[in-house]
């Protein structure tokens, strides 16, 4: 035999019609306690609605929505396409073609030495040696002024310690203010490391 919640519900869609809890008891041959108790589970999952008119409690049918299957889920949004974050330009070759024709040789990047014997590949370097230069690109490279000034220092440093050079130089391309208060704070420790500042085909010296 069913469920009495699920003998309470048919009959009351079969009938059609609202019903105490005596007249289910009598309708189903169930005692009214258990009738009460059923009607109680059933309306706290919202197959039934019992209310007070008249001081009597009648169950009464389901909204036919209830009876009705559920309208399907809508379909999903589609998700918007990902914006891809803006690729850092090709500015390393950029800068060598304004630079190589600004001093009359051509800049490749190539391995140049360190002291101790080490070497490390830099975007900016002649033919001979004798012109040393890498690019830096300050965006990403941390959040704060800090962050970036440290950036800078360590671009320095390096590019100050090739060894057999006589043109040591760095090249910027983005965060012009940042680069002018590093320039303004901490001239004194370029030591002839030139820098330079390139905004499309305008190159302009900093130190």
């Amino acid at each position: 035999m069913p469920p009495l919640g699920d003998r309470i519900v048919e009959h009351l869609r079969t009938h059609g019609a609202s019903l105490d809890d005596g007249e289910l008891a009598d309708a189903l041959g169930v005692r009214r306690p258990d009738i009460v108790e059923a009607c109680h589970q059933l309306e706290a999952q919202g197959l039934v609605v019992r209310n007070m008119a008249g001081g009597v409690r009648p169950v009464l049918e389901p909204a036919a929505r209830s009876a009705a299957p559920a309208p399907p889920a809508p379909a999903p949004r589609p998700s918007p396409p990902p914006v891809e974050a803006p690729k850092r330009p090709a500015f390393p070759d950029h800068a060598r073609r304004v630079l190589s024709a600004r001093w009359g040789t051509t800049l490749h990047r190539r391995l140049a030495a360190l002291p101790g014997g080490n070497t490390q590949p830099f975007e900016l370097v002649s033919g001979n040696g004798r012109i040393v230069g890498d690019v830096v690109w300050v965006a990403g490279r941390g959040r704060t002024d800090e962050a970036k000034s440290a950036v800078i220092s360590e671009a320095v440093l390096v590019v100050g310690h090739v060894t057999n050079a006589v043109r040591r130089f760095l090249v910027f391309g983005d965060d012009w203010d940042t680069v002018n208060r590093w320039v303004t704070r901490y001239r004194g420790l370029l030591d002839g490391v030139e820098l330079w500042f390139l905004d499309g085909d305008r190159l302009e010296r900093l130190a």
